[in-house]
């Protein structure tokens, strides 16, 4: 996975095998749930809610595969080993009493690739096996749902060709898609993997629009992923055509504004980017994103040393991001006598 993908992806943890919840958590055509009262509960990010009521429900019916899917995603969620390990046991309980649901076959692959890949390379490459029989299984159980073709799509990229991974599967399966925008999103999968980032923005523009809400979910993840690694690339002005269309799409996110900020701060206007981070703090995914580390460094060439100060603490005590900007915020600190 790219660093760029990292940081979009707080909730993905970094490596070969990673199945991210954003892919657990990405509703398909269909939906995520057939459970209307948990697709609800998903849709409206009310993910305490989600966990309270899957807690209940396994408690009351230990067979529900249903509940099982919102504990997997909320295992992911809250990057819990402990509980993903939970999981991991009731999820394989699932596909040996019900080996025809596709649902419990989808938990054990997304819960187990990544709690694998966070033990080390040596479990991940034991686990590769059985994290893409079950993949692969969900799959063929139920062709449209659009989360396991999903999570398919993105084992066959991530993974080393060792452990199963292969880009031209991950191409065929785009490709048999059910739908066009189905297989289109997929598509700007594989390129974004491909570093075309400028190619997915082009096929993923449109989609943000998608009636389908998988198809919408996605390509604004790897959308912004694109854009991002257009920036980080010195080619923000590229990028801010999809970013300003992503605000406009998904007002309550905060992934268009920390876009439209790095362009900013790309071009020299700090000021500018400051506001726009701060926009972001208060959307709905801002914990996953680096803004802290972003607004110290706006704040700091504004001059303004003490807000630099404070932010750059605040991102170092969390303790979440990737290993460079950490360092690089440590030593940011440093500088500032922090």
């Amino acid at each position: 996975m790219s660093p760029v993908t990292f940081d979009l992806f707080a909730r993905r943890l970094p490596a070969a095998l990673v199945l991210s919840t954003t892919l657990a958590m990405a509703p398909a055509s269909a939906q995520m749930f057939k459970d209307a009262s948990l697709q609800t509960l998903l849709r409206q990010d009310r993910h305490a809610e989600l966990q309270r009521l899957a807690r209940e429900r396994l408690a009351a019916r230990p067979d529900d595969s249903q509940a099982l899917l919102a504990l997997a995603l909320g295992a992911l969620e809250n990057n819990d080993a402990e509980a993903r390990k939970a999981v991991i046991d009731r999820a394989q309980s699932c596909t040996q009493a019900q080996p025809q649901v596709a649902a419990c076959h989808y938990a054990l692959g997304v819960v187990l690739g990544v709690q694998a890949m966070s033990e080390g390379m040596l479990k991940a490459a034991r686990s590769a096996g059985t994290v893409k029989t079950a993949l692969a299984q969900a799959q063929a159980l139920e062709p449209g749902w659009y989360p396991a073709r999903s999570a398919l799509v993105e084992f066959y990229l991530l993974a080393p060709g060792v452990m199963g991974g292969s880009s031209s599967r991950a191409q065929e399966l785009a490709r048999a898609a059910p739908q066009p925008a189905q297989a289109q999103v997929l598509q700007a999968r594989v390129d974004l993997q491909e570093g075309r980032a400028e190619a997915v923005l082009q096929s993923l523009t449109a989609l943000l629009a998608s009636a389908d809400e998988a198809v919408a979910e996605d390509a604004a993840e790897w959308g912004f992923a694109a854009a991002s690694k257009l920036v980080n690339d010195g080619k923000a002005p590229q990028a801010q055509p999809f970013l300003e269309r992503l605000v406009r799409e998904r007002p309550a996110s905060a992934t268009g504004p920390y876009g439209l900020a790095r362009v900013r701060a790309a071009a020299g206007a700090h000021a500018e980017a400051l506001v726009l981070y701060e926009q972001a703090t208060r959307a709905q995914g801002a914990a996953r994103l680096p803004v802290d580390y972003r607004r110290g460094i706006a704040l700091q060439e504004l001059g303004r040393k003490d807000e630099a100060r404070a932010a750059y603490a605040r991102y170092v005590s969390a303790g979440k991001g990737q290993k460079a900007s950490l360092e690089d915020a440590r030593k940011r600190l440093q500088e500032l006598g922090g």
